[in-house]
């Protein structure tokens, strides 16, 4: 399992800046801050399910739902009492849950027009902070959503977990760089070359972990990616 401490040691060998003489670890949290959002949204663009995360929702008095207010099983999605680590990035689906077997009984259709939510059945329209629905539910809903991240890539917590693609953390190292050599004015070739290899791998990876990804897994979580 790739920890956040491996991810930081790695990012600090790429950058040959072992210590804080130069980047202290403040900087070097908010940049793989940074890239991890960036890994996360390439995971989101290839497999929006990786991420995903449900939350239910009491059965609404109105046609409008506001993810900042709405009385959730968890913390507010949106707005500012929402934590880093439920906090909305990408909305994934809305429907009715079966109360018996737990599937969805009624899956609301996406539009992206008020003027298309009235011509649509059972559809929602999703903007700002605010679900819109052209009829009240009478029924609890559940939202499937990818949310933000909680980890803290802060040097010295021992064993903290990122997620469960820890074959890959070492792209979080790599995307870190980029923020470096901006800020740097450097840039190198064997890392952006080896970022274009394992992002490849991530896709070839997310795209048949259903079917053939088992042989593959094992392929890449050798240790020569860590540091």
């Amino acid at each position: 399992m790739a920890t956040v401490d491996q991810v930081i040691n790695t990012f600090r060998t790429y950058i040959d800046e072992p210590d804080q003489t130069f980047v202290p670890n403040s900087l070097v949290e908010n940049m793989l801050n940074l890239a991890y959002i960036e890994f996360r949204r390439k995971v989101t663009n290839i497999d929006p399910n990786i991420y995903a995360v449900t939350v239910d929702i009491a059965t609404p008095t109105s046609t409008q739902v506001d993810l900042t207010t709405v009385p959730l099983a968890a913390a507010p999605l949106l707005g500012p009492s929402a934590q880093p680590g439920d906090r909305l990035i990408s909305l994934l689906s809305v429907y009715v849950p079966d109360q018996t077997n737990n599937v969805p009984a009624l899956v609301f259709n996406s539009v992206q027009s008020l003027e298309a939510l009235q011509s649509t059945g059972n559809a929602v329209f999703f903007t700002g902070s605010i679900l819109f629905f052209n009829r009240v539910i009478q029924r609890p809903l559940r939202i499937s959503y990818v949310p933000g991240h909680s980890v803290q890539f802060q040097a010295g917590i021992a064993g903290q977990f990122i997620d469960d693609l820890d074959a890959f953390h070492d792209m979080i190292a790599l995307y870190a760089y980029k923020q470096y050599a901006i800020a740097d004015a450097a840039t190198s070739e064997q890392i952006v070359g080896q970022l274009q290899i394992r992002e490849r791998e991530l896709i070839d990876y997310l795209s048949n972990r259903n079917t053939a990804g088992a042989n593959y897994v094992q392929n890449v979580t050798s240790n020569s990616y860590w540091f």
